[in-house]
C-alpha cells in the first residue's frame, strides 16, 4: 500500500497495466456490507482503492456519505458527476426508500453504472445522461481518450489535457427536479463535476434554499472556493474534508482549505454534525 501511494501519475499507469484489474471486484469499506462493482482494468477509483487496501481513494469522503446517510429517511439524494456510480451505490444500499439520481456526461459513465447497478440489483437509482448546468438545451462538454482509463476529468470547462470535446444535453436541476420529483425533498448530494461547480449551483439554488440539503463538493482549485460560498445561503458551514485523517476542519474567516479537494456544506451544527460523523471535527 506505502510504496503503491507513492507512485505518481505515470508509475500508477504503469502499475496498473503490469497488474491488471478484470471482472466483478468486491469492494470492502470499513463499517459498510461489502458490494460489486466492474472493471476492464479502466476504473481509476476501483484500482485506488483495490491497491491501497479500501484506504487510498476519497476516504473520508466516503465515511461521511455514508454517515449522513444513515440519518436519511426516503427523500432525494443526487450524485452529480457519478462516474461509475461508486456514491450512489452506497445511497442506495444504505437508503433503499429514497429516491437516487445519478448524473454523469460520459455515455461510457452511464453504461458502467448501469452494469453496476445490475451487478447489485439495485432498483432504486435512475441514470441521466446530461450536464447539470444553469441552462436547459445542450452544453459542449471536455475530455481525453486513453486506452484502458475511462476518464475521470471530463468537464464542461476546458482543461490543456482534455483535448477533445461533445455536445450534450444540459438541464437545470430545479427544473427538472420539480417535473421529476413532484416537490420531494431532496436531502443530500455529492457533486463531482471538474470545474463546473458555479453553473450547476446556479441551476440547482432554489432547491438549495428550500430544502437545505447537506452537500459534498468537489473543488480542485481552492481559489474557486470563494466563488462558489457566494452561490450557497449564509446558514452553510464549510468544512475541509480531510482524506487522510478522517477528519473535518470548518472553515471561518482565518482558516485556509487544505490540499484536499472536498467540502461538506451543511446547515447542520458542529455539536449535531458530531453526533454523525464518525471522525473528528476542528
Amino acid at each position: 500500500m506505502a510504496k503503491y501511494q507513492k507512485l505518481n501519475t505515470a508509475g500508477k499507469k504503469a502499475f496498473w497495466k503490469e497488474n491488471p484489474l478484470n471482472g466483478n471486484i468486491e469492494i470492502k469499506l470499513d463499517d459498510f456490507p461489502s458490494f460489486s462493482m466492474y472493471c476492464e482494468n479502466d476504473d481509476t477509483v476501483i484500482k485506488e482503492l483495490y491497491w491501497t487496501n479500501w484506504k487510498g481513494w476519497e476516504n473520508t469522503s466516503l465515511a461521511l456519505w455514508a454517515n449522513l446517510l444513515s440519518q436519511i429517511q426516503g427523500g432525494l439524494i443526487l450524485d452529480i458527476g457519478s462516474y461509475t456510480g461508486i456514491y450512489a451505490i452506497i445511497a442506495a444500499e444504505l437508503n433503499p426508500s429514497s429516491s437516487i439520481y445519478a448524473f454523469d456526461i460520459q455515455e461510457e459513465c452511464i453504461n458502467r453504472i448501469k452494469k453496476n447497478l445490475s451487478l447489485n440489483d439495485i432498483s432504486n437509482v435512475s441514470l441521466k445522461l446530461a450536464a447539470c448546468t444553469n441552462t436547459n438545451g445542450t452544453q459542449k462538454f471536455y475530455y481525453y481518450s486513453e486506452e484502458g482509463i475511462i476518464s475521470s476529468v471530463a468537464g464542461i470547462v476546458p482543461k490543456k489535457m482534455n483535448n477533445l470535446s461533445k455536445e450534450i444535453t444540459s438541464i437545470r436541476l430545479d427544473d427538472f427536479l420539480s417535473e421529476s420529483s413532484k416537490e420531494i425533498p431532496l436531502k443530500l448530494l455529492k457533486m463531482d463535476v471538474e470545474g463546473g461547480e458555479q453553473e450547476t449551483l446556479k441551476g440547482l439554488a432554489s432547491t438549495i434554499v428550500r430544502d437545505k440539503p447537506d452537500m459534498l463538493i468537489e473543488i480542485n482549485n481552492s481559489t474557486d472556493l470563494k466563488e462558489v460560498k457566494k452561490l450557497i445561503p449564509k446558514a452553510y458551514n464549510v468544512y475541509d474534508i480531510d482524506e487522510d485523517k478522517l477528519e473535518l476542519m470548518r472553515l471561518g474567516f482565518f482558516n485556509k482549505p487544505s490540499k484536499h479537494r472536498n467540502y461538506l456544506f451543511s446547515v447542520k451544527s458542529k455539536k449535531d454534525l458530531g453526533k454523525i460523523f464518525k471522525g473528528q471535527i476542528r
